[in-house]
């Protein structure tokens, strides 16, 4: 049998960069002997590595440092940090033994503040033909003053504000900013205790519910008459629905020992019902619902007899307010 004729060898890639092929055929040796093979391509050159470019020079700092007042051809600079408010300028009362650089006392953020001239502040005479329509109020060693100004810009810090630096250093300026009110700091808000009461007029009375043991107020409506085989106690006037359930009323007015208020003057009439969260619930006649009102909790003074019908006395208005408990109220 003629020998198959040898195809050529294939040659292939190696990890790394070797290369290898293989002979084809029975006559193949053992071991692959070693071929003439191309030239690996070059890798590409690699990058120069070059220095960062070096930092940019830091800017200059450019912030609004003064704040520039202009009142009537007079110009002022003055430090930012030392101010305090802007506001439109307010009406002036007079400071009595105050020196002549003083326009007098306004009030400004709820505080007395000390205006003085501008045109003093500059150290010049004073400016007329322009109106002041801004207060610049400032804070300087605990000492509130104010500026009035035509116009009021922020900007950035120039040579002029040494000069009012200096100007506030004078034994003039301390004259007349001590006559300037102090600087207080506003005492942080402490929130005050409230009470929620249910205002309404039962047997001619004003009387106080708790807010907490109104579950609704009902439209006024006629209660249904109470069905024989109930044991009516006192005051109980019927049965009202409302949210699903049916619930027994009580008459305010009777409960009280004052006139019905179903029936004021011997008719009965619809009437606004409360239904008060106790057990059993219970909806209560009365008169009229003012609405809810709070008021100071340290304005209600409780009583010692705390199983009674009032539990305490609310001050509303100037005149004292019975607030019943709504347990011995809504009582059957």
């Amino acid at each position: 049998m003629a020998d198959a004729p040898l195809r050529a060898p294939t040659l292939r890639a190696l990890p790394g960069g070797g290369w290898f092929a293989f002979a084809h055929g029975e006559a193949a040796p053992a071991e692959a002997p070693p071929r003439d093979v191309p030239p690996l391509p070059a890798l590409p050159a690699a990058a120069a590595f070059t220095d960062p470019p070096p930092p940019a020079p830091p800017r200059r700092a450019s912030g609004l440092a003064a704040l520039h007042l202009s009142l009537g051809g007079i110009a002022l600079a003055v430090p930012a940090a030392l101010a305090e408010h802007i506001l439109p300028m307010p009406a002036l009362r007079p400071m009595p033994g105050a020196p002549a650089g003083v326009a007098g006392l306004a009030e400004a953020g709820g505080a007395p503040v000390l205006v003085l001239h501008t045109a003093f502040a500059a150290g010049l005479e004073d400016a007329a033909g322009e109106e002041p329509a801004l207060l610049l109020v400032l804070h300087q060693d605990g000492r509130r003053f104010g500026l009035p100004a035509a116009r009021i810009a922020a900007g950035p810090a120039t040579p002029a504000m040494a000069a009012f630096a200096g100007w506030l250093g004078t034994p003039a300026a301390r004259d007349a900013l001590a006559h300037a009110p102090p600087a207080t700091e506003a005492a942080p808000l402490v929130p005050v205790p409230q009470r929620h009461l249910v205002i309404c007029r039962v047997a001619g009375m004003e009387i106080a519910l708790p807010a907490e043991s109104v579950v609704a107020v009902l439209a006024p409506t006629e209660p249904l008459p109470t069905p024989p085989r109930l044991t009516s106690g006192p005051g109980l006037a019927g049965l009202a629905a409302h949210r699903g359930a049916v619930l027994p009323v009580l008459d305010g007015g009777l409960v009280l020992g004052g006139a019905a208020a179903l029936a004021p003057g011997g008719v009965k009439e619809p009437a606004p019902l409360i239904r008060l969260a106790v057990r059993p619930e219970v909806l209560v006649a009365v008169e009229h619902v003012a609405g809810v009102r709070a008021l100071p909790a340290a304005g209600i003074t409780p009583l010692v007899l705390r199983d009674g019908l009032v539990q305490g006395i609310a001050r509303l208005g100037g005149a004292p307010l019975p607030v019943l408990s709504p347990h011995r109220l809504g009582a059957l």
